[in-house]
């Protein structure tokens, strides 16, 4: 039973990391995504052009979206609250790693799982009102368009935010069996 412990705890460590590179990796994403200018790529009058969320871009110049459009607004705002969530998580997720007691009352790794979770629901909140306004709305007014790469971002980070979320609940039950007060 003594040698259990240590490799329990060598997995729960090993879950803790992998949901810590999962959430660096998509909190990363998250910030690129957001600030590059290539949600979406048309022709505009023969010319190529591209869009992100604050900027757009055409015969190689860049023009700050000043238009106050809601679903923009909407998007951004997700997209800066699934960020901070990301990182709030991450700071919690480094806490359960150095100050790990499986006799405290506020589970860390709980909460960090939570805040992966919550930034992956905002994420895609985001994703899905700018793909269904895009599709709609936008897709129609251009006849040439695509999605492009920081869009793309956004849903790896929405997957990379997911799978830290797994991992840090799965060190909360680990945790919790341990302990002995968890369902087995």
């Amino acid at each position: 039973s003594s040698a259990t412990a240590p490799l329990s705890q060598l997995k729960m460590y090993s879950f803790m990391g992998g949901g810590l590179f999962c959430a660096i990796v998509g909190n990363i994403l998250l910030v690129v995504s957001t600030a590059t200018d290539y949600w979406m790529q048309y022709r505009l009058s023969g010319n190529y052009a591209h869009q992100g969320l604050w900027r757009y871009c055409m015969s190689n110049k860049c023009y700050m979206q000043t238009d106050s459009i809601a679903y923009w607004n909407a998007t951004r705002a997700f997209m800066i609250l699934s960020g901070m969530s990301c990182f709030a998580g991450i700071i919690a997720g480094i806490m359960s790693f150095t100050h790990f007691s499986s006799f405290e009352r506020f589970n860390r790794s709980f909460a960090a799982g939570i805040m992966f979770f919550i930034s992956t629901f905002f994420v895609l909140l985001a994703m899905a009102i700018y793909t269904g306004v895009t599709v709609n709305f936008l897709g129609k007014r251009f006849g040439d368009w695509r999605f492009s790469w920081s869009y793309i971002l956004g849903w790896v980070a929405m997957l990379m935010t997911f799978f830290a979320g797994i991992f840090y609940i799965c060190t909360y039950r680990m945790c919790e069996r341990r302990r002995g007060t968890g369902p087995r």
